[in-house]
């Protein structure tokens, strides 16, 4: 089996290496960072349902609902059908707003709307953020290695690491696009395939429930009642304070493209989101004595033929993929942007250089997951992170009058307290963050306006 899972492995690799290579002559830094702008609606649909689809998602919500059941699983497709929908209603002003700033990230954003203490805090936190996410999709992946191949943790990291950031560096997004429209089929086809097998061998789902506990089939067994409202509430918003998709949106050919594309994802999205779930049950009734994050490896090896175990191989690196390319092409983005001025013409230099970036971002993030192997902690820290940042930029793209101090403080300061509180309050601590934030952007202007009488107003982009 080990041999046939390595000839996959090498022909899939190759291929997406082929892929980069090819796609990746002759490329300037428009395409590299935002596909020049030319991403049409069915690519830009499936690069979304690939990226969002993470390994994070998908070896967390396996490995949680092995664990405890359907309630943080259910977390999924409310997240996914709700993030759409909001990035869908925003998707339209986010590319307008790119096209009148000139902007190519979130920092961007804020940078021009606001001024510079936004854009280094936002900068800061964002590369935080990315570098953070990069670490769980590595996790992913080694926990993969160490059950399938029998590597060892650090050395299936190490060996990760170099396969994708060498990948993710010579392509950037506009390969990021491509791949993942292949990436997004082969998900759907083992994950489908694994949930049919899955389906015969339980025999029906009668089955299936009747073997699992009472507290397994509790939606509020994971986080009680609150969490859940609030995983309800707020789950969406998630995407909104994360550049990658504002990168997406403005690749994209028009307004129009960058607001459907994200409608017509969810369908995709939330089926897959129910297999995940299907799957995390089915291993809890099948396996014994696994460690939670490799509960959907160990059920490959249980129920898949050698053959499509590869495959399945295949599948999970393909999720980590298509969420590490859009992770490092974004923070790379942020620092490129941070230490190069933008000017009218370029050398090939200006590509090794952002080639150069990307890679040492990604060893950043590969060295975070080194230090903390926990998908679902990991996962929790910058998705609370992401919200924050969703106040002032709602305010930023829809109020002329928010001035660039709300916007910094609503950041600064849920910040800090969710590096204090989250090692005590854990998957509450949004709780008290995401409110917060809320209160500093609406209440600041009024409780200073005697201060700051003149507000700022979007600039126009020259």
């Amino acid at each position: 089996m080990i041999n046939t899972i390595l000839l996959i492995l090498i022909v899939y690799l190759a291929l997406m290496f082929g892929i980069a290579w090819y796609f990746s002559r002759d490329e300037s830094l428009d395409s590299y960072f935002l596909n020049k702008k030319k991403t049409r609606l069915w690519m830009m649909t499936f690069s979304n349902a690939a990226t969002v689809m993470g390994a994070g998602a998908v070896v967390g919500i396996v490995g949680e609902v092995y664990n405890s059941g359907i309630s943080y699983g259910l977390s999924l497709p409310i997240s996914f059908i709700a993030g759409m929908i909001i990035l869908g209603l925003m998707a339209k002003k986010i590319k307008e707003i790119g096209n009148e700033y000139g902007a190519y990230t979130i920092v961007d954003f804020f940078e021009k709307r606001f001024d510079k203490k936004n854009k280094i805090l936002t900068s800061v936190l964002q590369l935080i953020m990315l570098v953070v996410w990069v670490g769980v999709q590595a996790i992913a992946i080694a926990s993969l290695s160490s059950v399938l191949l029998g590597f060892d943790l650090r050395f299936a990291l190490v060996l990760t690491a170099l396969i994708t950031i060498i990948y993710t560096s010579i392509g950037g997004l506009k390969v990021d696009i491509i791949t993942d429209v292949i990436q997004f089929w082969i998900i759907a086809f083992v994950f489908i395939a694994m949930a049919f097998i899955g389906y015969t061998e339980i025999g029906s789902i009668s089955n299936l429930v009747s073997n699992l506990t009472e507290a397994h089939l509790d939606p509020f067994n994971f986080g009680g009642v609150g969490w859940m409202i609030g995983i309800m509430l707020i789950s969406g918003f998630l995407y909104v304070g994360n550049t990658t998709h504002w990168q997406r949106i403005f690749s994209a050919e028009d307004p129009e493209t960058a607001k459907n594309s994200f409608f017509l994802s969810i369908p995709f999205l939330v089926i897959l989101a129910v297999i995940v779930i299907f799957l995390g049950l089915l291993s809890s009734v099948l396996l014994t004595d696994i460690q939670q994050d490799t509960a959907i490896f160990s059920l490959m090896v249980h129920i898949l033929p050698p053959s499509l175990v590869g495959l399945g191989f295949a599948s999970i690196i393909a999720v980590v993929m298509s969420s590490i390319d859009s992770l490092l092409i974004g923070g790379s983005r942020i620092i490129y942007g941070s230490i190069f001025k933008q000017s009218g013409s370029e050398t090939k230099k200006d590509m090794f250089y952002a080639r150069l970036i990307t890679a040492i971002f990604g060893l950043c993030g590969f060295m975070i997951a080194s230090f903390v192997p926990n998908i679902i902690t990991l996962g929790f820290f910058v998705s609370y992170l992401a919200l924050i940042f969703v106040p002032p930029t709602i305010a930023g793209l829809y109020s002329k009058k928010t001035s660039s101090d709300a916007s910094f403080y609503s950041i600064l300061i849920p910040t800090i307290l969710l590096f204090v509180l989250f090692p005590i309050l854990k998957e509450n601590t949004f709780a008290i963050t995401t409110p917060l934030g809320i209160m500093i952007v609406v209440l600041y202007d009024i409780c200073f306006k005697s201060r700051y009488k003149v507000y700022n107003h979007p600039p126009k982009h020259k």
